[in-house]
């Protein structure tokens, strides 16, 4: 939420959000003759289908303000979609843009009294919302000012002649700094502790109440080659606070989760176990093919077993004892020796048994050939670890966005490190920079009550040539 005035003194509560289908009336009627000398004429649902991002300012009474439209590429056919990056670079070689870093003001519209304020908003939430984006290039009609509304936020840079039409068009451009800047990050200062409590305090209270009130103070002194603490400064003031350590514990995180895709978050080694044994294979082929057999003979005796009427059922079993019992006495007779009625009545008991559930008896003879628990190989991984962890992090809500700002100096503190870990509870709502994490599959059998995050050095690219590929 926002506050904006009028020059009349009128004060209206606003917000931003993405554009929706049921804006365009709205926008529609927002947009005057300047604005299609501007930007020309266009067709907004067309405009909207194709935009990167398209933003909307609303009041308390989710009336209209303003609307924003960026896409990727130039307007006005100065320069083809995929292909303006040269032009744009002739144009001032200072202005290091790339199709990750700019976008492009397609359209901008706005109620009159609240224009400046409106174009100031809505150009704050884009770079808040995209923290890659660095430049926002608007381009209009040589001979064309820009009004009392766009001038305050865009600065010329050239001009540029249009492919299809023969004139010219200027270039203007809106920098990051001038509305939501990065932040600067640099190591922690004992100095930064009272800038940095308020914030703490503001989150949590258990650090303080279990280590003490100088907590921070002293794990700032204590930083080394393996523990380092940063913080992320505005106009000299600490707004945030990384505290990161080298020493992971690599052996419980290998037994907890699944860090296949990333190697086990070690470098490669020559004794690395990556695919299981052959007898493993051969066994774990083994046991679905019995599980599989079982399954099927399971079928087949449940298919031909008809049902059974309990009156025959008794006759059956009845049956089934006497004849069991006569033959025990003949070779009972026949050998010699002659058994007591406790070891007919047993053997009856086992007939009986037998006679009375044929599914059962067939479905614990499958049980018994199968293993208990099926066989699931691991990984082992014997090379160093690739890994530093996160063990504190609190930035100040307003910056928050900005949090990612904290990555490349932390990895610049461990040069030999690729992975940045994070551990969190399983409940813990998610944040800004746990955004631009992994998050890990852990086993059947793990036993932490945390998740795991993992972040890749290459995650802080920023930018990706393409090429054909060569023998």
């Amino acid at each position: 939420m926002s506050v904006l005035t009028s020059p009349r003194g009128k004060v209206e509560v606003v917000h931003c959000r993405r554009t929706e289908s049921q804006d365009i009336y709205c926008i529609k009627s927002l947009i005057r003759k300047f604005t299609c000398k501007l930007f020309g004429k266009l067709n907004i649902i067309y405009l909207l289908e194709k935009a990167n991002l398209a933003v909307t300012l609303c009041n308390d009474k989710e009336e209209i303000m303003a609307q924003a439209t960026f896409l990727d590429y130039p307007n006005w056919n100065v320069a083809k979609q995929d292909n303006w990056v040269s032009v744009f670079r002739e144009l001032d070689n200072d202005i290091p843009c790339t199709p990750l870093n700019t976008l492009f003001m397609h359209l901008f519209v706005a109620v009159d009294e609240y224009s400046v304020g409106c174009c100031k908003e809505i150009l704050r939430t884009v770079y808040k919302a995209v923290p890659e984006l660095h430049f926002i290039f608007l381009i209009v009609p040589s001979y064309m000012s820009l009004g009392s509304t766009l001038i305050t936020v865009f600065d010329q840079v050239g001009n540029i002649p249009c492919l299809t039409y023969e004139e010219d068009f200027a270039v203007h451009i809106c920098h990051r700094h001038s509305h939501y800047p990065q932040l600067h990050v640099r190591k922690a200062r004992v100095e930064d502790h009272d800038d940095l409590m308020p914030i703490f305090m503001r989150y949590d209270t258990i650090l303080k109440e279990t280590y003490g009130e100088y907590f921070l103070a002293e794990l700032i002194e204590a930083q080394d080659e393996e523990n380092h603490a940063v913080v992320c400064e505005v106009a000299g003031t600490a707004v945030g606070f990384m505290s990161v350590c080298s020493r992971v514990n690599m052996q419980l995180l290998h037994e907890c989760f699944d860090l296949g895709p990333f190697h086990g978050l070690c470098f490669p080694h020559p004794d690395d176990v990556l695919e299981a044994p052959q007898e493993l294979s051969v066994r774990r082929s083994q046991d679905a093919e019995l599980r599989s057999s079982s399954q099927g003979s399971q079928k087949i005796v449940e298919e031909s077993q008809e049902p059974v009427f309990p009156d025959t059922m008794e006759n059956i079993q009845g049956n089934i004892a006497k004849e069991a019992a006569s033959e025990e006495a003949l070779t009972a007779v026949q050998s010699g020796s002659v058994s007591e009625p406790e070891d007919i009545e047993k053997l009856s008991d086992v007939s009986t048994g037998y006679a009375q559930d044929d599914r059962v008896s067939s479905r614990s003879l499958a049980s018994l050939l199968l293993p208990e628990e099926p066989v699931h190989f691991r990984p082992i991984y014997r090379g160093a670890s690739a890994a530093f962890c996160i063990q504190l992090f609190c930035i100040d809500e307003k910056y928050e966005a900005r949090s990612l700002d904290f990555m490349n100096f932390v990895f610049s503190l461990f040069s030999d490190k690729n992975f940045c870990i994070i551990s969190l509870p399983h409940l813990t709502p998610e944040f800004i920079l746990i955004q631009n994490f992994v998050k890990m599959v852990p086993f059947s059998t793990c036993t932490l009550e945390q998740d795991l995050y993992v972040f890749h050095r290459a995650g802080l690219l920023k930018n990706i040539c393409l090429g054909r590929s060569s023998q």
